[in-house]
Protein backbone atom coordinates (compact mmCIF):
# COMPACT_ATOMS: atom_id res chain seq x y z
CA UNK A 1 0.00 0.00 0.00
CA UNK A 2 1.29 3.46 -0.90
CA UNK A 3 2.00 5.69 2.06
CA UNK A 4 -0.34 8.71 2.15
CA UNK A 5 1.20 11.84 0.75
CA UNK A 6 4.23 10.09 -0.72
CA UNK A 7 4.42 9.52 -4.47
CA UNK A 8 5.99 6.45 -6.10
CA UNK A 9 9.13 8.38 -7.06
CA UNK A 10 9.88 9.32 -3.43
CA UNK A 11 9.09 5.81 -2.22
CA UNK A 12 11.54 4.42 -4.79
CA UNK A 13 14.21 6.91 -3.72
CA UNK A 14 13.78 5.82 -0.09
CA UNK A 15 14.10 2.16 -1.03
CA UNK A 16 17.19 2.69 -3.20
CA UNK A 17 19.27 4.87 -0.91
CA UNK A 18 22.97 3.91 -1.22
CA UNK A 19 22.41 0.41 -2.65
CA UNK A 20 25.30 -2.01 -2.11
CA UNK A 21 26.45 -3.91 -5.19
CA UNK A 22 28.77 -6.89 -4.66
CA UNK A 23 30.84 -7.61 -7.78
CA UNK A 24 33.58 -10.06 -8.63
CA UNK A 25 34.48 -12.79 -11.06
CA UNK A 26 32.49 -16.03 -10.66
CA UNK A 27 33.65 -18.33 -7.88
CA UNK A 28 35.60 -15.53 -6.22
CA UNK A 29 33.55 -15.26 -3.03
CA UNK A 30 30.65 -13.11 -4.24
CA UNK A 31 28.11 -15.64 -2.96
CA UNK A 32 29.83 -15.87 0.42
CA UNK A 33 30.09 -12.10 0.82
CA UNK A 34 26.52 -11.57 -0.34
CA UNK A 35 25.26 -14.16 2.10
CA UNK A 36 27.23 -12.67 5.01
CA UNK A 37 26.17 -9.08 4.35
CA UNK A 38 22.63 -10.30 3.68
CA UNK A 39 22.35 -11.23 7.36
CA UNK A 40 22.40 -7.54 8.26
CA UNK A 41 18.91 -6.56 9.46
CA UNK A 42 18.90 -3.36 7.36
CA UNK A 43 19.55 -5.08 4.02
CA UNK A 44 17.29 -6.76 1.48
CA UNK A 45 19.51 -9.26 -0.33
CA UNK A 46 18.66 -9.81 -4.01
CA UNK A 47 20.77 -12.66 -5.40
CA UNK A 48 21.62 -12.67 -9.13
CA UNK A 49 18.46 -11.24 -10.74
CA UNK A 50 19.99 -11.81 -14.16
CA UNK A 51 16.93 -11.04 -16.27
CA UNK A 52 16.24 -7.81 -14.42
CA UNK A 53 19.69 -6.50 -15.31
CA UNK A 54 19.38 -7.62 -18.95
CA UNK A 55 15.92 -6.16 -19.52
CA UNK A 56 15.87 -4.20 -22.76
CA UNK A 57 19.35 -5.43 -23.72
CA UNK A 58 18.57 -9.13 -23.98
CA UNK A 59 20.15 -9.60 -27.41
CA UNK A 60 23.53 -8.39 -26.10
CA UNK A 61 26.17 -9.99 -23.94
CA UNK A 62 26.81 -8.96 -20.36
CA UNK A 63 29.33 -6.21 -21.11
CA UNK A 64 26.85 -3.34 -21.21
CA UNK A 65 27.83 0.34 -21.14
CA UNK A 66 26.29 3.57 -19.98
CA UNK A 67 24.66 3.96 -23.39
CA UNK A 68 22.62 0.83 -22.70
CA UNK A 69 21.15 2.40 -19.57
CA UNK A 70 18.27 3.98 -21.43
CA UNK A 71 15.49 5.66 -19.40
CA UNK A 72 12.97 2.83 -19.82
CA UNK A 73 15.61 0.26 -18.86
CA UNK A 74 16.61 2.16 -15.72
CA UNK A 75 12.96 2.62 -14.71
CA UNK A 76 12.36 -1.11 -14.93
CA UNK A 77 15.48 -2.00 -12.93
CA UNK A 78 14.81 0.59 -10.23
CA UNK A 79 11.17 -0.41 -9.89
CA UNK A 80 12.07 -4.09 -9.48
CA UNK A 81 14.69 -3.42 -6.81
CA UNK A 82 12.60 -0.87 -4.94
CA UNK A 83 9.77 -3.38 -4.81
CA UNK A 84 12.13 -6.08 -3.48
CA UNK A 85 13.35 -3.81 -0.66
CA UNK A 86 9.83 -2.78 0.32
CA UNK A 87 8.51 -6.35 0.19
CA UNK A 88 11.34 -7.47 2.46
CA UNK A 89 10.59 -4.68 4.93
CA UNK A 90 14.19 -3.48 4.90
CA UNK A 91 15.91 -0.12 4.45
CA UNK A 92 18.56 -0.72 1.77
CA UNK A 93 19.31 -2.94 -1.20
CA UNK A 94 22.13 -5.49 -1.30
CA UNK A 95 22.60 -7.04 -4.73
CA UNK A 96 25.06 -9.67 -5.97
CA UNK A 97 25.59 -10.64 -9.61
CA UNK A 98 29.09 -11.56 -10.87
CA UNK A 99 28.23 -10.36 -14.41
CA UNK A 100 27.88 -6.83 -13.03
CA UNK A 101 31.68 -6.78 -12.94
CA UNK A 102 31.51 -6.33 -16.72
CA UNK A 103 28.99 -3.46 -16.69
CA UNK A 104 29.66 -1.26 -13.69
CA UNK A 105 29.08 1.92 -15.66
CA UNK A 106 25.66 0.58 -16.65
CA UNK A 107 24.87 -0.35 -13.02
CA UNK A 108 26.08 3.08 -11.90
CA UNK A 109 23.63 4.77 -14.29
CA UNK A 110 20.74 2.53 -13.26
CA UNK A 111 21.39 2.93 -9.51
CA UNK A 112 23.01 6.36 -8.99
CA UNK A 113 25.03 6.61 -5.81
CA UNK A 114 25.47 2.86 -5.44
CA UNK A 115 28.39 1.46 -3.46
CA UNK A 116 30.53 -1.26 -5.08
CA UNK A 117 32.31 -3.96 -3.08
CA UNK A 118 34.65 -5.95 -5.34
CA UNK A 119 35.83 -9.29 -3.98
CA UNK A 120 38.87 -10.76 -5.74
CA UNK A 121 40.30 -14.29 -5.64
CA UNK A 122 43.47 -15.67 -7.21
CA UNK A 123 42.73 -16.41 -10.86
CA UNK A 124 44.09 -19.97 -10.70
CA UNK A 125 41.70 -20.99 -7.94
CA UNK A 126 38.80 -19.12 -9.52
CA UNK A 127 39.34 -20.57 -13.00
CA UNK A 128 39.44 -24.12 -11.69
CA UNK A 129 36.29 -23.50 -9.64
CA UNK A 130 34.52 -21.86 -12.60
CA UNK A 131 35.16 -24.95 -14.74
CA UNK A 132 33.79 -27.20 -12.04
CA UNK A 133 30.57 -25.18 -11.84
CA UNK A 134 30.34 -24.95 -15.60
CA UNK A 135 30.52 -28.75 -15.85
CA UNK A 136 27.94 -29.21 -13.10
CA UNK A 137 25.46 -26.46 -13.98
CA UNK A 138 25.59 -25.59 -17.68
CA UNK A 139 23.37 -28.55 -18.60
CA UNK A 140 19.94 -29.08 -17.12
CA UNK A 141 17.67 -26.71 -15.21
CA UNK A 142 17.42 -26.23 -11.47
CA UNK A 143 13.72 -26.10 -10.65
CA UNK A 144 14.12 -23.50 -7.93
CA UNK A 145 16.16 -21.25 -10.21
CA UNK A 146 13.70 -21.82 -13.07
CA UNK A 147 10.82 -20.61 -10.89
CA UNK A 148 12.80 -17.50 -9.95
CA UNK A 149 13.46 -16.76 -13.61
CA UNK A 150 9.80 -17.26 -14.56
CA UNK A 151 8.77 -14.71 -11.94
CA UNK A 152 11.45 -12.31 -13.18
CA UNK A 153 10.99 -12.59 -16.95
CA UNK A 154 8.81 -10.32 -19.08
CA UNK A 155 7.04 -11.34 -22.29
CA UNK A 156 9.39 -9.32 -24.49
CA UNK A 157 12.32 -11.34 -23.13
CA UNK A 158 10.94 -14.81 -23.89
CA UNK A 159 12.38 -15.19 -27.42
CA UNK A 160 15.92 -14.68 -26.15
CA UNK A 161 15.83 -17.03 -23.19
CA UNK A 162 13.69 -19.68 -24.87
CA UNK A 163 16.69 -20.48 -27.06
CA UNK A 164 18.94 -20.57 -24.02
CA UNK A 165 16.55 -22.96 -22.28
CA UNK A 166 16.68 -25.33 -25.26
CA UNK A 167 20.48 -25.31 -25.17
CA UNK A 168 20.41 -26.25 -21.51
CA UNK A 169 17.94 -29.13 -21.74
CA UNK A 170 19.12 -30.58 -25.07
CA UNK A 171 20.87 -33.97 -24.63
CA UNK A 172 24.61 -33.98 -25.18
CA UNK A 173 24.06 -36.29 -28.15
CA UNK A 174 22.66 -33.22 -29.98
CA UNK A 175 25.82 -31.18 -29.45
CA UNK A 176 26.39 -31.01 -33.20
CA UNK A 177 22.98 -29.44 -33.74
CA UNK A 178 22.54 -27.22 -30.70
CA UNK A 179 25.17 -24.75 -29.54
CA UNK A 180 26.93 -25.49 -26.28
CA UNK A 181 25.16 -24.00 -23.25
CA UNK A 182 26.93 -21.16 -21.47
CA UNK A 183 27.44 -20.71 -17.74
CA UNK A 184 28.50 -17.52 -15.99
CA UNK A 185 29.23 -14.04 -17.36
CA UNK A 186 28.73 -13.70 -21.12
CA UNK A 187 32.04 -12.12 -22.01
CA UNK A 188 32.37 -10.84 -25.61
CA UNK A 189 32.62 -13.66 -28.16
CA UNK A 190 32.05 -16.43 -25.65
CA UNK A 191 30.29 -18.74 -28.13
CA UNK A 192 33.22 -18.53 -30.53
CA UNK A 193 35.71 -18.99 -27.70
CA UNK A 194 33.97 -22.23 -26.73
CA UNK A 195 34.51 -23.55 -30.24
CA UNK A 196 38.19 -22.60 -30.42
CA UNK A 197 39.57 -23.00 -26.88
CA UNK A 198 39.61 -25.53 -24.08
CA UNK A 199 36.94 -24.95 -21.45
CA UNK A 200 39.53 -24.11 -18.79
CA UNK A 201 40.83 -21.33 -21.06
CA UNK A 202 37.35 -19.82 -21.41
CA UNK A 203 37.01 -19.94 -17.62
CA UNK A 204 40.34 -18.15 -17.23
CA UNK A 205 39.18 -15.47 -19.66
CA UNK A 206 35.94 -15.04 -17.73
CA UNK A 207 37.96 -14.42 -14.58
CA UNK A 208 40.41 -12.02 -16.27
CA UNK A 209 37.77 -10.01 -18.11
CA UNK A 210 35.57 -9.60 -15.03
CA UNK A 211 38.43 -8.62 -12.70
CA UNK A 212 40.05 -6.18 -15.10
CA UNK A 213 36.76 -4.48 -16.03
CA UNK A 214 35.74 -4.05 -12.38
CA UNK A 215 39.14 -2.74 -11.29
CA UNK A 216 39.45 -0.28 -14.17
CA UNK A 217 36.02 1.24 -13.56
CA UNK A 218 35.97 1.02 -9.78
CA UNK A 219 39.37 2.58 -9.21
CA UNK A 220 38.22 5.73 -11.00
CA UNK A 221 35.30 6.17 -8.57
CA UNK A 222 35.50 8.23 -5.37
CA UNK A 223 37.06 6.26 -2.52
CA UNK A 224 33.77 6.12 -0.63
CA UNK A 225 32.03 4.29 -3.49
CA UNK A 226 34.42 1.45 -4.35
CA UNK A 227 36.23 -1.04 -2.13
CA UNK A 228 38.32 -4.09 -3.00
CA UNK A 229 38.76 -7.08 -0.72
CA UNK A 230 40.72 -10.29 -1.27
CA UNK A 231 38.99 -13.57 -0.48
CA UNK A 232 42.30 -14.98 0.75
CA UNK A 233 42.56 -12.14 3.29
CA UNK A 234 38.99 -12.34 4.53
CA UNK A 235 38.67 -12.14 8.31
CA UNK A 236 36.19 -10.91 10.86
CA UNK A 237 38.06 -7.61 11.03
CA UNK A 238 37.92 -7.25 7.24
CA UNK A 239 34.21 -7.93 7.33
CA UNK A 240 33.74 -5.22 9.96
CA UNK A 241 35.67 -2.82 7.72
CA UNK A 242 33.34 -3.64 4.82
CA UNK A 243 30.30 -2.93 7.00
CA UNK A 244 31.77 0.42 8.00
CA UNK A 245 32.59 1.23 4.35
CA UNK A 246 28.96 0.47 3.44
CA UNK A 247 27.81 2.81 6.23
CA UNK A 248 26.23 -0.03 8.17
CA UNK A 249 26.11 -0.50 11.92
CA UNK A 250 27.97 -3.50 13.39
CA UNK A 251 25.79 -6.60 13.26
CA UNK A 252 25.96 -9.68 15.52
CA UNK A 253 23.96 -11.52 12.86
CA UNK A 254 26.67 -10.91 10.27
CA UNK A 255 29.45 -11.91 12.65
CA UNK A 256 27.63 -15.10 13.63
CA UNK A 257 27.23 -16.00 9.94
CA UNK A 258 30.95 -15.44 9.37
CA UNK A 259 31.87 -17.76 12.24
CA UNK A 260 29.47 -20.37 10.86
CA UNK A 261 30.14 -20.18 7.12
CA UNK A 262 33.69 -19.00 6.42
CA UNK A 263 36.41 -21.61 6.01
CA UNK A 264 39.77 -20.13 5.07
CA UNK A 265 40.99 -23.55 3.90
CA UNK A 266 38.49 -23.42 1.03
CA UNK A 267 39.94 -20.25 -0.49
CA UNK A 268 43.06 -21.95 -1.91
CA UNK A 269 42.79 -25.71 -2.25
CA UNK A 270 42.32 -26.52 -5.96
CA UNK A 271 45.77 -25.61 -7.30
CA UNK A 272 47.48 -28.40 -5.32
CA UNK A 273 45.43 -31.10 -7.05
CA UNK A 274 45.19 -29.51 -10.51
CA UNK A 275 46.70 -31.08 -13.60
CA UNK A 276 49.90 -29.37 -14.82
CA UNK A 277 48.42 -28.85 -18.29
CA UNK A 278 45.43 -27.03 -16.76
CA UNK A 279 47.71 -24.74 -14.77
CA UNK A 280 49.71 -24.00 -17.91
CA UNK A 281 46.57 -22.99 -19.83
CA UNK A 282 45.28 -20.84 -16.97
CA UNK A 283 48.62 -19.03 -16.68
CA UNK A 284 48.63 -18.43 -20.43
CA UNK A 285 45.58 -16.15 -20.06
CA UNK A 286 45.84 -14.84 -16.49
CA UNK A 287 49.52 -14.48 -15.56
CA UNK A 288 49.85 -10.78 -16.42
CA UNK A 289 46.62 -9.87 -14.63
CA UNK A 290 47.55 -11.90 -11.57
CA UNK A 291 50.92 -10.15 -11.36
CA UNK A 292 49.17 -6.77 -11.80
CA UNK A 293 47.00 -7.65 -8.81
CA UNK A 294 49.96 -8.83 -6.73
CA UNK A 295 49.39 -12.57 -6.89
CA UNK A 296 52.44 -14.78 -7.35
CA UNK A 297 52.95 -18.53 -7.75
Amino acid sequence: MRRRGIGPGLMEADSLDRPIIVVGAPRSGTTLLGRLLGEHPALAHVDEPRLTWRYGNDAKGDMLTGRDARPEVCRHIRAKFAEAVRNDGKQRLLEKTPSNSLRMEFVDRALPGCIFVHIIRDGVESSLAIRRFWQDHAHGVDRGKLWERLREIRLRQLPYYGREFIRRVAPKSMSGLVRRPVWGPRIPGIDSLLLELELIEVCALQWRTCVEAACHYGRELPADRYREVRLEEMSLEKLREILAFCQLEPSPEVEAAFARDFDSQQTAHRRSVAQPEDLELINKWTESTRKWLGYSD
